[in-house]
């Protein structure tokens, strides 16, 4: 019976071996594909480049003009050039003469009154009066054609004076016409310089704020795209830092789930050693399986964490394996791990796919995946 036993424990011991190994290679495999891509994503995350997108910003209004000329500084007097058109008018009745005739008629008449008077005279002295009398009448003849004559020049004076005032009244029209020509001409033209400075001065207004509004807006737009550069950076930086999170926590949950099988797994193994070791119990090996069944306790309770240097005490360096690994010999600190002295590696000194941190901090190592025997020695 106890060699029966010995067998089926051996082949539990070899299914349940099996078994771990099928689960330990399935976890370490997902838990190097969490790895891996924690180490690309925490690559592409180191070598994000954070860039100042407002650093080749440019103040938009510095081109802007800021001096601008008088517009009116040559502007001319339009009336500087005009001129009086009363200045040189001649009096019209400064040349008039004055009719002598009347005078003359006026002496000859005082003249012919005397001669008259001494004719009479004569007449009274001697035998001429007929004669007297005819010089009277021809005296008088010729008094009534100066007379019609003087009234001639009166006329032809009178003709004179209406010519010459109808020429000053017309001579006044005129220049009060060209006056008012004039004065209209350069109002005409006052008005027209005014109105193309107002022109000149809106139209520069208006250039100004034109390159007002043309800078404002390309600002605006350069702050758009600045602020959408900025908040896409923001969001690749935030996609980056949410990759990383769920790699990282892939790879906790790929630890976790690698971590619980060791356990489970060795937590199985060493039921059945302990129930199939109890029916052996008169068993000469039931020693060694009681030791086997206490190791697998010891793994399922301490985290399959029999291989950290920090459990250990007494280390012993004494072989290397086929592919190098140092061998030692040691004991546990913590008798609950194990008592004795046993033979393994130091899980800082072999591959880290082989190695598993556990729960409680420690390191634990999957010796199937290694040419060194954990064994008690």
């Amino acid at each position: 019976m106890g060699k029966k036993a010995e067998r089926r424990q051996i082949a539990t011991m070899n299914k349940m071996n099996q078994r771990i190994q099928v689960k330990v290679d399935l976890y370490t495999q997902q838990q190097e594909e969490a790895q891996t891509q924690v180490d690309e994503t925490r690559t592409d995350y180191e070598a994000f480049e954070f860039t100042n997108p407002f650093a080749d910003v440019q103040n938009a209004f510095g081109g802007i003009q800021t001096q601008f000329d008088n517009i009116y500084a040559g502007a001319r007097n339009v009336y500087a050039g005009g001129r009086n058109l009363y200045e040189g008018m001649e009096n019209r009745f400064e040349d008039m003469t004055v009719d002598m005739r009347a005078a003359d008629f006026q002496v000859q008449q005082g003249q012919q009154q005397r001669a008259n008077i001494m004719q009479g005279l004569r007449g009274a002295a001697g035998t001429s009066g007929i004669a007297g009398l005819a010089q009277s009448l021809a005296n008088q003849g010729s008094m009534q054609s100066q007379q019609i004559a003087a009234g001639i020049s009166q006329q032809e004076r009178q003709n004179q004076m209406l010519a010459a005032q109808e020429g000053s009244r017309i001579d006044m029209a005129q220049r009060g016409a060209g006056m008012q020509l004039q004065q209209m001409q350069m109002a005409g033209a006052s008005e027209q310089q005014k109105m193309i400075l107002a022109g000149q001065a809106q139209a520069q207004q208006l250039g100004v704020s034109q390159a007002n509004v043309q800078a404002q807006g390309q600002f605006a737009a350069d702050m758009a795209q600045m602020e959408g550069a900025a908040a896409v950076q923001a969001a690749e930086f935030g996609q980056q830092a949410t990759l990383l999170g769920m790699d990282y926590g892939m790879l906790a949950g790929a630890n976790a789930a690698q971590q619980q099988a060791f356990a489970n797994q060795m937590s199985a193994m060493g039921m059945t050693a302990n129930m199939h070791g109890s029916q052996a119990a008169n068993n000469p090996f039931s020693q060694i399986l009681n030791a086997g069944a206490t190791v697998a306790a010891g793994w399922a309770s301490g985290g399959f964490a029999g291989s950290d240097r920090r459990l250990k005490k007494n280390i012993n360096l004494i072989g290397e394996s086929s592919n190098g690994l140092n061998i030692y010999s040691f004991e546990y600190i913590d008798s609950k791990y194990g008592e004795g002295l046993w033979q393994g590696v130091m899980s800082d000194e072999i591959p880290q796919e082989a190695v598993i941190q556990m729960d409680n901090g420690y390191d634990a190592v999957n010796y199937n995946m290694l040419d060194v025997e954990f064994k008690q020695i």
